[in-house]
């Protein structure tokens, strides 16, 4: 018996594997690895396979005599390789600036359009003599209360630009998901409709807190409604929400979910051969070079991408917590 198995030996590397009451199977040895040679033997005619040194063993093959290769895997020192490649290599480095440059954007973008509009909201439902305001704002987080990834899907299909329900009942033919720029400014609005309520949550408590006595003695001061907001309540706000924003920034930057259920990356771009798309940020370009493109999986590059996110999201965080004092006030 081995393991959970029972097994019965039928010859030299031959044996018969019984896995259950009612059923079993046949295994046999088809190949012997000698360490010290570094090299595979084929059991049924004793030809030997010799390593390549690209992670494969090539030899001629038993059964139809023509040399074949073993790729099995394999471990090697790479030193820089890939950090290098990110940079020196054409397949990557095309696509990387460009990849880069729009992961800042549409994090930057992101935050700002959810802050904007989460404030905006906030401040139209903070008037005590408005009615129904625990309805209307009850209703104003429903977005943020159904599941992201349910939400997206949802969004992918109503801008699908055959049959999606925006077309049709506008009767345009607007290629949302297909044009590389308006499938920029559809995962920038998806993603609006997605995170304003929760800034608008964290700017009502915000704004709830700023004492009135302060807004009374701008209004004393011959301050307009626009003045007051701009000297008094956006700094007191900045304040509440500088480190929520500079934490959302980090969040968009790797916000893989919103990108590939809506866009996969995509669309293609013409005459480009690396495998980013229009709308792919790096942590999605990641993923893509780990299971998506080149022979095989390229954990080894994808790796390293990751290494330069974290570090650009440290060096990030790092200076927008100092710019805004964050860190002492939090210690």
């Amino acid at each position: 018996r081995s393991g959970d198995a029972y097994k019965i030996e039928l010859g030299p590397g031959k044996f018969f594997v019984v896995d259950s009451t009612s059923s079993g199977f046949e295994r046999a040895v088809q190949l012997t690895y000698d360490a010290k040679k570094d090299t595979f033997t084929e059991n049924s005619c004793g030809n030997i396979f010799k390593n390549t040194g690209q992670g494969a063993w090539a030899g001629k093959s038993c059964d139809t005599g023509k040399y074949r290769e073993i790729t099995t895997g394999y471990m090697t020192t790479v030193g820089a390789k890939n950090f290098l490649d990110i940079f020196q290599n054409p397949r990557y480095s095309e696509a990387m600036p460009r990849v880069f440059v729009w992961t800042v954007v549409y994090a930057f973008s992101s935050v700002f359009l959810t802050f904007a509009v989460g404030v905006l909201v906030a401040l139209l439902f903070n008037t005590p003599i408005m009615r129904g305001r625990k309805i209307y704002r009850s209703l104003l987080i429903i977005p943020y209360a159904i599941p992201g990834f349910l939400s997206i899907l949802i969004w992918k299909g109503l801008l699908n630009d055959q049959w999606g329900t925006i077309n049709t009942l506008t009767g345009l033919d607007i290629n949302w998901l297909t044009d590389p720029n308006l499938a920029k400014i559809s995962i920038l609005l998806v993603n609006t409709w997605l995170g304003f309520p929760y800034m608008f949550l964290v700017a009502t408590g915000a704004l709830q807190a700023i004492p009135a006595e302060l807004k009374e003695a701008a209004s004393v001061d011959g301050a307009n409604r626009w003045q007051a907001f701009r000297n008094v309540t956006l700094p007191l706000l900045m304040v509440a929400t500088g480190p929520l924003l500079v934490g959302s920034f980090s969040y968009n930057f790797n916000n893989f979910n919103q990108v590939y259920l809506l866009t996969e990356g995509g669309p293609m771009l013409q005459n480009s051969k690396s495998a980013a798309g229009a709308t792919d940020i790096l942590i999605s370009y990641t993923y893509k070079l780990a299971f998506a493109s080149g022979k095989g999986n390229n954990y080894g590059l994808s790796a390293a991408v990751s290494i330069l996110i974290f570090f650009i999201i440290g060096g990030i965080s790092f200076w927008s917590f100092k710019r805004s004092k964050a860190l002492e006030n939090m210690a």
